[in-house]
């Protein structure tokens, strides 16, 4: 992009532009200025911001150039935008919340972008930050050293010490973003060298923060060592390309420390300096480069076997393992190499002697580790079953840190063993696992060893046995948490053992299915400082696994038995921690998911979670399909907030992917929300409609994409599309039924809940015309609705204050949802209306005065809705007259329920006009038709709808007669 002559008149003319910011500036960045105190340091930000923003950039320069200038500019903008927010914040909000990669995506594209242009222009890039950084530090002198300033000044003067915490701050702000950018074009050394002076110059810079400082304590301690990390994860990239110059300057500054008498301080030195090399890795090739490393690593193998402090070993055990881990799970010939072989050779003898001592133990089990996982195998199969032994006489220590890293050990062990080395001989081989599955799965317990531990390495562990011996693993194993084979009276829940089996099922049939290959071993999981860390997230296969599938892959033996077993754990925790924790439930009201989901309660709930997840992928067999979906939409209204979204993202996954499904979840959704979901729950009742409007859209979309697929496929015949025979079938009576339901919700006095009915029937009519289904006798009843809306309006209109311009100039715009959202009360008791004037009269003798009841009313005329939508009705009237009985408690003040309550009439009150709107609506559908509807099941009104019970007034022939 830019030839050498171009690049320093880059860096010249950057850094003309950085100088005349600073002079036009009102308050330049030096020393003395940046004491000034805090309530000055947002106006001079903000003049600084208008200054910056309105640098101009000559654009007749070459385009090279003008992209480069242009780029660093905007770079010194942002970042001095990105300082004010942090300077704004509380102090104890440490810097990475705000500044880490992948909190300000566009600032992430900035710094990718520089990273991108220093492949050109490297030296002059990195000049010119060096140029930025001294001067927001507010010094050109580059023997500048970073000093902790609240430690300078009197502990006394509280306001002081305040201003030196928020300038403490601000100069780590500019450190970290410093950072950022080094990490990113540095790793462009390997394409434009750089000079060593600028080598030099950072690595300087980075040893300097790597300096122990004494006595040191403030609100920034935590910011300052993250700001140590960062400029270790610089020194990690610059290793890759000039290890030499790190090694060299590690080991020099090494030397000084341990020539100066032992002293606590000099010990912490030591330790900060040795963290400073955490993000060094070996370059696994050339070999070259993989005998450098190693013979740098023998030179710190030395100092770690001469070293007699404690901490000192401990933390150079730390950074051999941060730095092994990589090489074992990459390593492959090079065990073989001299250098690794001696590096292992020298430290192994004596680490494993030193981890005997309880001191020790915990810092260097994981060393052993690292160094069986490295070596070779002949050396491996000599050592590892001796230091297996001692890892597994540690998995119940009472020191939970130390029983962990004896897991952790085990199963890196574990995975070098069987992934790489194959295992031994089948004797030999069955021996070693049985060994760790007996200590890790206890025969007879309910629990796992050690407890409280992350149950995805059990998870781990099981897939590494699973990749050679999968007749072991499935038998042996998972068989036996899973419980298989136990008959019912002796089944019982073991929530972590279970959860366990029941995941590593789903691992490994995923793996097989997709030729994942060989698992790869476990990492650390070190976090980069900098955000910089990838994370490959797996994607799992979402449809059922089938029994040919399961034949292909070679677990046909195994996997009708897990299914089954599936179907026992389900029906158990419905039973133990489902039904019983459903927000309907009245042990469960006022209560907070918090206080209830503790004790045995958490580990089952955990395993309901994964129970859920596995559905569609593992169908319970046992289970009926209407059972299924029952239990399923029961979760919807868990207490438990996880268990709640997995259900329902379940449902919509058969919703989307599996059509012979689609029937039955959308009634079984409609029948659990009647039964289950009362008015009494409001708030529920309003989220279960809103997530059957999901459910329609979820079928919506799986057509819509059906039907774009078969148009690529074969075209579009006549100008029209073909959807699939399976979409033909007639969907009318499902349909029915969801619109059964949304009359029975328009029931509602609340115009929010009628909306959400009007949405439901909206969505069907949509779903409806995707589907091209013919139109049979019935007509859709938005469709009706829709049509009589402005005559209904108009019927009643005149007595009420509302304005009826709309109605007389724009009749068309009067819908259903018009009619459902609008609220305007009645102004005139006369009964000179065209609606039923006994309906009118209903509406007033109630508290609401609520003007839906006449529109209600007038669509379920016999002439309207019975007679163009009869099979809607059907169901109306059946989920209505449910509906009604589950809420006539309610407004029965004699009721038990209304017994404790201290005011019942104002209780039941809140009931009378959604009771009195179902009522309504089982007289109307009732005697619509003396024949039975298809679909419904029709019997005569009870008695007890003749009248409200207890409610003061009652619907006689005074009432319901024409007025005189």
């Amino acid at each position: 992009m830019l030839s050498l002559q171009d690049s320093v008149f880059f860096e010249i003319s950057i850094k003309s532009l950085l100088k005349s910011w600073s002079s036009s500036s009102s308050a330049p960045v030096s020393k003395v200025n940046k004491y000034c105190a805090s309530s000055n340091f947002h106006s001079t930000w903000g003049k600084k911001n208008i200054i910056m923003s309105n640098i101009t950039i000559d654009p007749d320069v070459k385009p090279g150039e003008y992209v480069i200038k242009s780029l660093f500019a905007e770079f010194a903008v942002q970042a001095e935008k990105k300082i004010e927010v942090v300077m704004a914040e509380p102090l104890e909000k440490l810097l990475s919340r705000s500044l880490q990669r992948g909190e300000d995506l566009q600032f992430d594209q900035l710094i990718s972008s520089m990273s991108s242009v220093a492949e050109h222009c490297l030296p002059s890039l990195l000049r010119t930050l060096f140029d930025w950084y001294r001067r927001q530090n507010g010094t050109e002198d580059e023997s500048y050293e970073y000093r902790p300033r609240s430690s300078t000044k009197s502990k006394g003067d509280e306001q002081q010490r305040e201003r030196d915490y928020l300038l403490e701050r601000r100069d780590l702000a500019v450190d970290f973003i410093f950072c950022l950018v080094l990490v990113e074009v540095l790793k462009q050394i390997p394409v434009h060298p750089v000079p060593d002076p600028l080598v030099h110059e950072v690595l300087n810079l980075a040893f300097k923060h790597f300096k122990h400082k004494e006595g040191y304590s403030g609100t920034n301690t935590g910011n300052v060592h993250i700001i140590a990390d960062l400029y270790a994860e610089v020194i990690g990239v610059l290793a890759q390309s000039k290890f030499q110059a790190v090694r060299k300057k590690f080991v020099t500054e090494l030397k000084e420390l341990r020539q100066k008498e032992q002293s606590p301080h000099v010990v912490q030195s030591v330790i900060s300096l040795i963290m400073g090399m955490k993000f060094f890795r070996v370059k696994m090739y050339p070999v070259e480069d993989f005998e450098a490393s190693f013979q740098f690593m023998q030179e710190c193998a030395q100092y770690f076997l001469e070293v007699k402090d404690k901490d000192i070993k401990h933390a150079l055990a730390g950074l051999f393992v941060e730095i092994l881990i990589p090489v074992a799970a990459a390593v492959k010939n090079e065990v073989n190499v001299p250098c690794l072989k001696n590096f292992v050779e020298m430290l192994y003898q004596t680490t494993f002697e030193l981890s005997s001592r309880k001191k020790h133990s915990l810092a260097l089990y994981p060393l052993i580790t690292c160094l069986l996982c490295v070596s070779q195998k002949q050396f491996f199969l000599n050592n590892w079953h001796i230091f297996l032994q001692n890892c597994l006489s540690h998995l119940k220590n009472k020191d939970p840190k130390m029983s962990r890293v004896a897991l952790e050990s085990l199963y890196r062990l574990l995975w070098v063993y069987v992934i790489r080395i194959k295992c031994e001989s089948n004797t030999v081989t069955q021996s070693r696992l049985m060994s760790i599955v007996s200590a890790l799965f206890p025969k007879g317990s309910r629990s796992v060893v050690p407890r409280d531990t992350p149950l995805n390495i059990f998870v781990k562990i099981i897939q590494f046995i699973a990749q050679e011996r999968l007749d072991f693993a499935m038998k042996e194993i998972i068989f036996d948490l899973l419980s298989v084979g136990k008959s019912t009276k002796t089944f019982t829940i073991n929530p972590e053992r279970m959860n366990i089996g029941l995941r590593v099922f789903l691992v490994i049939a995923d793996s097989l299915q997709q030729k994942d290959g060989e698992p790869p071993m476990p990492t650390t999981g070190v976090i980069l400082p900098s955000g910089n860390t990838l994370r490959v997230k797996k994607i799992f296969l979402n449809k059922t696994l089938t029994d040919e599938e399961a034949k292909v892959i070679g677990m046909s033996v195994y996997y009708p038995q897990v299914r089954k077993a599936l179907d026992s754990i389900l029906r158990h925790l419905d039973k133990e921690v489902g039904r019983p924790m459903c927000m309907t439930s009245v042990q469960m009201s006022n209560k907070e998911p918090e206080d209830m989901i503790t004790g045995e309660r958490k580990p089952k709930i955990d395993l309901f979670r994964t129970c859920i997840a596995a559905i569609p992928r593992l169908i319970p067999d046992g289970m009926s399909r209407t059972d299924l979906i029952e239990l399923l939409a029961r979760l919807t209204i868990h207490m438990d907030e996880e268990l709640r979204a997995l259900a329902f993202n379940t449902l919509q996954a058969l919703m989307l992917d599996f059509p012979d499904w689609r029937e039955d979840v959308l009634s079984g959704f409609v029948y659990f929300i009647v039964r289950e979901v009362t008015d009494v729950h409001p708030t529920l009742l309003d989220n279960a409609v809103k997530m059957l409007v999901q459910l329609i859209n979820q079928w919506k979309q799986a057509a819509q994409m059906h039907n774009k697929n078969q148009d690529t496929q074969h075209g579009v015949a006549n100008g029209a599309s073909h959807p699939p025979p399976l979409e033909r079938s007639p969907y009318s009576n499902v349909f029915h039924v969801v619109e059964g339901f949304a009359l029975v919700i328009l029931c509602s006095s609340r115009p929010a809940t009628r909306r959400l009915a009007v949405s439901v029937l909206r969505e069907i009519r949509a779903l409806f015309a995707l589907l091209e289904i013919p139109k049979g006798d019935d007509e859709l009843a938005i469709d009706v609705m829709d049509r009589l809306s402005p005559s209904i309006l108009e019927s009643f209109i005149h007595l009420t204050g509302a304005d009826q311009t709309t109605l007389l100039y724009c009749p068309s715009s009067i819908d259903l949802q018009t009619l459902a959202e609008w609220n305007s009360s009645p102004i005139s008791h006369q009964f000179d209306v065209i609606s039923p004037s006994h309906i009118w009269i209903f509406a007033h003798v109630t508290q609401g005065q609520d003007p839906w009841i006449i529109s209600l009313s007038s669509f379920l005329k016999q002439e309207n809705l019975p007679k163009h939508c009869s099979t809607a009705v059907s169901y109306a009237w059946m989920f209505a007259y449910t509906r009604l009985q589950l809420l006539s408690p309610q407004v029965d003040i004699n009721s038990p329920i209304n017994a404790k309550k201290v005011n019942t009439t104002t209780s039941s009150d809140s009931y009378i006009g959604l009771w009195r709107n179902y009522l309504i609506l089982c007289c109307s559908a009732a005697t619509s038709s003396s024949s039975t509807s298809a679909g419904s099941v029709r019997c005569s009104p009870p008695e007890t709808l003749a009248s409200t019970p207890d409610s003061g007034y009652s619907i006689d022939s005074k009432i319901i007669g024409i007025p005189s």
